[in-house]
C-alpha cells in the first residue's frame, strides 16, 4: 500500500507540474494574443509602440563600440507647410498624426528633437516597416558579397518554395515588392494575410512555414503590390546563406559598426526567427544614425559598410512601374521615393507614421516616430509627412 500511494503521489506531483506548465504556456500565448488584438486601441497604441518587449517574444541586439554623437545646432519648425494647395500648421500636423519623436539633423548637428505624448528620448520604438530598409541593407552586404544572385530564382537558396507562390520567381522582383503573390496588408481585416501572420506573433508558430503557403496571384515583375512576406523570403535567404540570424548580421555590419547609442531588440516568432519586415525596436536616434549611413552612401566616417552600388540600386527605382509620379510613390529595393522624387530624397516608412527621411544634397536626415490611428485616411499620410520634411529642408536650406 505505501509503495502504491508514493507511485500515486509521484504521480499526482508529474500531473500537477505538467499541468502547470501548460496553464504558464496557455497563459503566455494568451496574453500576448490580447495583447495583440489591443495593440492599437487608443488608450494603449502610445505605450505599446514603445514597450513592444511586454507584448511579444524578443531577442536583443547588442552594441559594441564608441557611440557617435551628434553635434547641436538648434533651429525652429517652419510654421506651416503646403500640401496639396493648402496651408497646413505645424502644431496641427504634429498633433493629428499623433507624432511621439521628431529628430532633424543636417550637417552631423541636431536641428530639432522634442518627444511627444508622455514618450522620451530613450524609448526602444517599434520600426513596423522601417525595418524593411534594415534587413534589406544586411541582404545587399551579403548579395554585394557574392553569395546571392539576385536574378536567380528563390528556390535556388529556398528549396522549400518550390510549389508556393514564389516559385520561379527571380529575387529581383522579390525586393522591389513585384513578386506576383497573392497577399492582403488590410489590417482593418481580422483575417487578411497581415493580421494571420500577426496571430502567430501572437500565439506560436513559424514565419518561416507561412511563407511556404502563399499562392501566386499574377506574374511576377510586371506591377508594384505591397507583400509584406516578400520581405520575409529576403531574410530568409540572407540567414540561409550566411549561415547567421539577422540580429547577429545586424550586430557585424550596423550595431558594432555605425556608433549606435543603444541595445535594440527584434520581435521574433517562437522558433526565434527574426520579423524582418516589421519588428525592429531602437531610440530615435539610432534610426537617425542609420539614416547618415544611407546619408553617406553606405560609408561611415572612412569605412564601407555597405557597398555603395548597393545604397544606389537600393533608393533608386527598381523597374519602370516603380517610377515616382506626380502623385505617385516610388520603390526601390524596400526603400521608398516621394512623388516627384528630388535627386537624393528617398525614405523608410512603418505603418502608423514611422520615417526615416533622407535628403542627400542637402545633408539632412529627419525621423519621425508616430502612433497615427489615422495612417489610412484619405489625406494620404505618406505625401504629406513628406511636403513636412521638404518644408524643413527647405528653411534650413
Amino acid at each position: 500500500m505505501n509503495k502504491f500511494l508514493r507511485i500515486s503521489g509521484a504521480t499526482l506531483f508529474i500531473f500537477l507540474m505538467v499541468f502547470a506548465v501548460i496553464v504558464v504556456v496557455k497563459h503566455e500565448q494568451a496574453s500576448r494574443l490580447y495583447g495583440t488584438m489591443t495593440l492599437f486601441d487608443k488608450g494603449n497604441i502610445v505605450h505599446n509602440f514603445s514597450h513592444m518587449n511586454e507584448i511579444f517574444l524578443t531577442s536583443p541586439v547588442k552594441r559594441s563600440g564608441p557611440v557617435f554623437n551628434f553635434g547641436s545646432s538648434p533651429s525652429d519648425l517652419p510654421e506651416s507647410f503646403t500640401y496639396k494647395g493648402e496651408t497646413i500648421t505645424t502644431d496641427e500636423f504634429l498633433n493629428r498624426r499623433a507624432t511621439t519623436a521628431l529628430l532633424v539633423i543636417k550637417d552631423d548637428n541636431i536641428n530639432y528633437e522634442k518627444y511627444y505624448l508622455g514618450t522620451g528620448e530613450n524609448d526602444l520604438r517599434i520600426s513596423w516597416s522601417m525595418a524593411k530598409s534594415f534587413t534589406v541593407t544586411l541582404f545587399g552586404i551579403a548579395a554585394e558579397g557574392g553569395l546571392i544572385d539576385i536574378n536567380a530564382p528563390v528556390e535556388q537558396y529556398l528549396p522549400e518554395m518550390k510549389g508556393s507562390g514564389y516559385e520561379g520567381v527571380p529575387i529581383r522582383n522579390v525586393l522591389q515588392m513585384s513578386s506576383g503573390v497573392l497577399w492582403n496588408e488590410d489590417y482593418g481585416d481580422f483575417y487578411s494575410d497581415i493580421n494571420r501572420m500577426g496571430r502567430i506573433l501572437a500565439v506560436g508558430g513559424s514565419l518561416d512555414d507561412f511563407t511556404t503557403t502563399l499562392t501566386n496571384e499574377k506574374p511576377s515583375g510586371q506591377e508594384f503590390h505591397y507583400v509584406s512576406m516578400d520581405t520575409h523570403i529576403i531574410s530568409m535567404i540572407a540567414r540561409r546563406v550566411t549561415g547567421k540570424s539577422m540580429i547577429a548580421q545586424a550586430e557585424q555590419h550596423i550595431w558594432s559598426k555605425i556608433g549606435m547609442e543603444g541595445d535594440a531588440y527584434w520581435i521574433t516568432d517562437s522558433t526565434g526567427a527574426e520579423f524582418a519586415l516589421g519588428g525592429l525596436n531602437m531610440q530615435s536616434r539610432d534610426y537617425a544614425r542609420f539614416g547618415r549611413l544611407y546619408l553617406n552612401n553606405g560609408n561611415w566616417n572612412g569605412e564601407q559598410i555597405v557597398p555603395e552600388a548597393w545604397i544606389k540600386a537600393a533608393t533608386s527605382p527598381a523597374s519602370p512601374h516603380n517610377e515616382p509620379g506626380p502623385d505617385k510613390l516610388g520603390y526601390g529595393f524596400q526603400w521608398w521615393l516621394a512623388p516627384n522624387a528630388r535627386p537624393g530624397e528617398f525614405f523608410a516608412v512603418g505603418v502608423y507614421g514611422q520615417f526615416i527621411y533622407v535628403n542627400q544634397p542637402e545633408n539632412i536626415v529627419i525621423v519621425k516616430n508616430s502612433a497615427d490611428r489615422d495612417f489610412m485616411d484619405a489625406i494620404g499620410s505618406k505625401p504629406e509627412t513628406i511636403s513636412f520634411f521638404r518644408a524643413i529642408t527647405d528653411k534650413l536650406h
